[in-house]
Protein backbone atom coordinates (compact mmCIF):
# COMPACT_ATOMS: atom_id res chain seq x y z
CA UNK A 1 0.00 0.00 0.00
CA UNK A 2 1.49 3.44 -0.85
CA UNK A 3 1.71 6.13 1.89
CA UNK A 4 1.31 9.94 1.05
CA UNK A 5 4.21 11.86 3.06
CA UNK A 6 2.55 14.90 2.21
CA UNK A 7 0.21 14.90 5.20
CA UNK A 8 3.23 13.04 7.29
CA UNK A 9 5.36 15.73 6.37
CA UNK A 10 3.05 18.33 8.06
CA UNK A 11 2.13 16.86 10.65
CA UNK A 12 4.47 14.80 11.73
CA UNK A 13 8.06 16.75 11.88
CA UNK A 14 6.08 19.41 14.30
CA UNK A 15 7.59 17.31 17.24
CA UNK A 16 10.84 18.76 16.55
CA UNK A 17 12.74 19.07 19.95
CA UNK A 18 13.81 23.13 19.17
CA UNK A 19 15.87 23.43 22.49
CA UNK A 20 17.13 19.84 22.42
CA UNK A 21 18.89 20.97 19.14
CA UNK A 22 20.74 23.92 20.91
CA UNK A 23 24.63 22.45 21.95
CA UNK A 24 26.80 21.92 19.49
CA UNK A 25 28.31 18.10 19.38
CA UNK A 26 31.88 17.32 20.21
CA UNK A 27 34.05 14.18 20.58
CA UNK A 28 33.93 13.10 16.70
CA UNK A 29 31.52 11.36 14.15
CA UNK A 30 27.97 10.54 16.24
CA UNK A 31 27.30 6.51 15.71
CA UNK A 32 24.34 5.71 13.93
CA UNK A 33 22.85 2.32 14.60
CA UNK A 34 19.90 1.15 11.86
CA UNK A 35 17.18 -1.05 13.66
CA UNK A 36 15.28 -3.16 10.91
CA UNK A 37 13.64 -6.07 10.90
CA UNK A 38 14.28 -7.05 7.17
CA UNK A 39 17.57 -7.35 5.93
CA UNK A 40 16.77 -6.59 2.69
CA UNK A 41 14.69 -4.05 3.40
CA UNK A 42 15.63 -0.68 0.82
CA UNK A 43 15.53 2.20 3.82
CA UNK A 44 18.65 0.80 4.53
CA UNK A 45 20.91 1.73 1.48
CA UNK A 46 19.07 5.50 2.26
CA UNK A 47 20.12 6.04 5.69
CA UNK A 48 23.41 5.21 4.30
CA UNK A 49 22.85 7.39 0.98
CA UNK A 50 21.59 10.37 3.63
CA UNK A 51 24.64 9.89 6.37
CA UNK A 52 26.53 10.38 3.58
CA UNK A 53 24.63 13.63 2.42
CA UNK A 54 25.52 15.28 5.60
CA UNK A 55 29.03 14.02 5.84
CA UNK A 56 29.47 15.60 2.59
CA UNK A 57 27.67 18.48 2.88
CA UNK A 58 29.21 19.39 6.37
CA UNK A 59 32.53 18.85 4.79
CA UNK A 60 32.34 21.59 1.98
CA UNK A 61 32.09 23.90 5.24
CA UNK A 62 35.09 22.62 6.60
CA UNK A 63 34.32 20.79 9.43
CA UNK A 64 34.61 17.07 10.04
CA UNK A 65 31.69 14.42 9.80
CA UNK A 66 28.95 14.57 12.34
CA UNK A 67 28.38 10.90 11.71
CA UNK A 68 29.78 7.61 11.04
CA UNK A 69 29.26 5.08 8.64
CA UNK A 70 25.84 3.37 9.61
CA UNK A 71 25.82 -0.52 11.31
CA UNK A 72 23.02 -2.38 11.72
CA UNK A 73 21.63 -2.85 15.20
CA UNK A 74 20.96 -6.14 16.88
CA UNK A 75 18.82 -5.77 20.17
CA UNK A 76 18.26 -8.93 21.77
CA UNK A 77 14.65 -8.17 23.17
CA UNK A 78 13.14 -7.70 19.03
CA UNK A 79 12.35 -4.45 17.54
CA UNK A 80 8.79 -4.19 19.88
CA UNK A 81 9.95 -2.22 22.32
CA UNK A 82 11.18 0.47 19.89
CA UNK A 83 8.02 -0.43 17.65
CA UNK A 84 5.94 0.67 20.92
CA UNK A 85 8.20 3.50 21.88
CA UNK A 86 7.70 4.60 17.89
CA UNK A 87 4.17 4.56 17.86
CA UNK A 88 3.62 6.75 21.39
CA UNK A 89 5.74 9.27 19.97
CA UNK A 90 4.47 9.61 16.59
CA UNK A 91 0.50 9.69 18.32
CA UNK A 92 1.72 12.79 20.52
CA UNK A 93 2.96 15.00 16.88
CA UNK A 94 2.79 18.38 16.69
CA UNK A 95 2.36 18.14 20.57
CA UNK A 96 5.26 17.59 22.05
CA UNK A 97 7.86 19.94 22.69
CA UNK A 98 11.89 19.73 24.25
CA UNK A 99 10.41 21.21 27.79
CA UNK A 100 8.28 17.96 28.06
CA UNK A 101 10.20 14.36 28.14
CA UNK A 102 7.46 13.10 26.66
CA UNK A 103 7.16 8.97 26.80
CA UNK A 104 9.46 6.92 28.93
CA UNK A 105 12.34 5.58 26.63
CA UNK A 106 12.29 1.85 26.48
CA UNK A 107 15.60 0.43 28.80
CA UNK A 108 16.78 -1.28 25.22
CA UNK A 109 17.15 1.72 23.53
CA UNK A 110 19.65 2.78 26.34
CA UNK A 111 22.00 -0.68 25.60
CA UNK A 112 22.23 0.48 21.65
CA UNK A 113 25.53 1.46 21.15
CA UNK A 114 25.35 4.45 19.26
CA UNK A 115 24.61 7.77 19.27
CA UNK A 116 21.64 8.12 16.74
CA UNK A 117 19.08 5.14 16.48
CA UNK A 118 16.78 4.96 13.10
CA UNK A 119 14.28 2.80 13.48
CA UNK A 120 13.09 1.77 9.93
CA UNK A 121 9.38 1.24 11.01
CA UNK A 122 7.39 -1.56 10.10
CA UNK A 123 4.00 0.69 11.00
CA UNK A 124 2.46 3.46 8.93
CA UNK A 125 3.25 5.91 11.16
CA UNK A 126 4.76 9.94 11.36
CA UNK A 127 8.33 10.01 10.88
CA UNK A 128 10.48 12.07 14.02
CA UNK A 129 13.72 12.88 15.47
CA UNK A 130 13.35 12.83 18.87
CA UNK A 131 15.86 13.43 21.83
CA UNK A 132 16.34 10.79 24.73
CA UNK A 133 18.80 10.49 27.77
CA UNK A 134 20.63 12.62 29.03
CA UNK A 135 24.36 12.47 26.66
CA UNK A 136 22.56 14.23 23.25
CA UNK A 137 20.78 10.89 21.79
CA UNK A 138 18.19 10.43 18.95
CA UNK A 139 15.51 7.97 18.54
CA UNK A 140 14.36 8.34 14.52
CA UNK A 141 11.44 6.56 13.29
CA UNK A 142 11.07 6.22 9.70
CA UNK A 143 7.82 4.67 8.30
CA UNK A 144 7.16 1.45 6.19
CA UNK A 145 4.64 2.04 3.21
CA UNK A 146 6.04 5.03 0.63
CA UNK A 147 7.43 3.05 -2.75
CA UNK A 148 8.65 6.35 -3.91
CA UNK A 149 12.21 6.34 -2.80
CA UNK A 150 13.40 9.95 -3.06
CA UNK A 151 10.81 10.77 -1.14
CA UNK A 152 11.72 8.50 1.67
CA UNK A 153 15.47 9.17 1.14
CA UNK A 154 14.82 12.76 1.34
CA UNK A 155 12.69 12.02 4.82
CA UNK A 156 15.42 10.72 6.43
CA UNK A 157 18.22 13.04 5.41
CA UNK A 158 15.16 15.52 7.13
CA UNK A 159 15.01 14.12 10.81
CA UNK A 160 18.85 13.69 10.26
CA UNK A 161 19.25 17.49 9.89
CA UNK A 162 17.30 18.08 12.93
CA UNK A 163 19.76 16.00 14.67
CA UNK A 164 22.31 18.39 13.51
CA UNK A 165 20.91 20.94 15.01
CA UNK A 166 18.38 22.23 12.03
CA UNK A 167 15.44 23.96 11.93
CA UNK A 168 11.84 23.80 9.83
CA UNK A 169 11.80 27.06 7.14
CA UNK A 170 8.71 27.42 5.16
CA UNK A 171 11.14 27.95 1.94
CA UNK A 172 9.64 25.41 -0.48
CA UNK A 173 11.66 23.06 -2.26
CA UNK A 174 14.05 22.61 0.22
CA UNK A 175 15.21 19.94 2.67
CA UNK A 176 14.32 21.30 5.89
CA UNK A 177 10.92 22.45 4.46
CA UNK A 178 7.63 22.18 6.49
CA UNK A 179 4.81 22.05 5.46
CA UNK A 180 6.23 20.38 2.72
CA UNK A 181 4.67 19.46 -0.89
CA UNK A 182 6.35 15.85 -1.78
CA UNK A 183 4.94 16.05 -5.40
CA UNK A 184 7.42 17.13 -6.79
CA UNK A 185 10.84 14.69 -5.58
CA UNK A 186 9.16 11.69 -6.17
CA UNK A 187 11.16 11.22 -9.61
CA UNK A 188 13.57 8.12 -10.59
CA UNK A 189 16.46 9.72 -10.62
CA UNK A 190 18.34 9.87 -6.53
CA UNK A 191 18.52 13.12 -5.25
CA UNK A 192 18.59 15.54 -1.95
CA UNK A 193 17.17 18.63 -1.92
CA UNK A 194 19.26 21.65 -1.07
CA UNK A 195 20.23 23.20 1.79
CA UNK A 196 19.76 26.92 2.59
CA UNK A 197 21.94 29.40 3.53
CA UNK A 198 20.58 29.91 6.89
CA UNK A 199 20.71 25.66 7.60
CA UNK A 200 24.55 26.55 6.26
CA UNK A 201 25.15 28.92 9.22
CA UNK A 202 23.41 27.18 11.59
CA UNK A 203 25.82 23.95 10.91
CA UNK A 204 28.84 26.11 10.89
CA UNK A 205 27.33 27.39 14.44
CA UNK A 206 26.03 24.22 16.25
CA UNK A 207 28.93 21.80 14.72
CA UNK A 208 31.46 24.52 14.84
CA UNK A 209 31.05 24.81 18.96
CA UNK A 210 29.89 29.00 18.24
CA UNK A 211 26.84 30.71 18.96
CA UNK A 212 24.29 30.81 16.36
Amino acid sequence: MTFSWRATLVLALGILPVAAASEPAHGGPRGVAVLVADADDERIAMVGEAVSFWNEAVSVLGLAAPFSKPGRGAPSEGLRPFENYAHQLSQLAGRLDSSFPGPQPPEALFRVDAEVVVLLSAQNLMPFAWPYGDDDRYFIAIPSGDERHNVVRNVIAHELGHVLGLKHTREPGVLMCQPCDTSARSGDQPRFLPLTDLDRERLRSFLGGTEP
